[in-house]
């Protein structure tokens, strides 16, 4: 697709960490993946949810809001709005 991502509707497991400190919550597996930054979004978000089979990535554009709920569920991957979903990953991708 060009510039259009799918619609996940992903309900949020609500949780109160983000990042490194929900490591608790996962032991053994990981919750970040900065090195996955400039990575295709189909690409990190094969590898993201192989490292942690309890995570849904959602690819998105750099363009669209995200509510800043924190969802243990959840690794939000954002990319070009011109090349979505197979453009880079833009943030440093974490749960939350």
């Amino acid at each position: 697709m060009n510039g259009i991502c799918p619609i996940i509707d992903l309900i949020c497991e609500p949780c109160d960490c983000a990042g490194i400190s929900c490591q608790p919550r996962f032991p053994g597996m990981k919750v970040v993946w900065p090195e996955l930054k400039g990575v295709s979004g189909p690409v990190a978000k094969r590898i993201i949810e192989h490292d942690n089979p309890h995570v849904t990535c959602v690819i998105i554009t750099e363009d669209d809001a995200v509510i800043q709920n924190c969802c243990c569920n959840r690794v939000i991957l954002k990319v070009p709005v011109v090349n979505c979903p197979n453009g880079p990953v833009v943030n440093s991708p974490h749960i939350g």
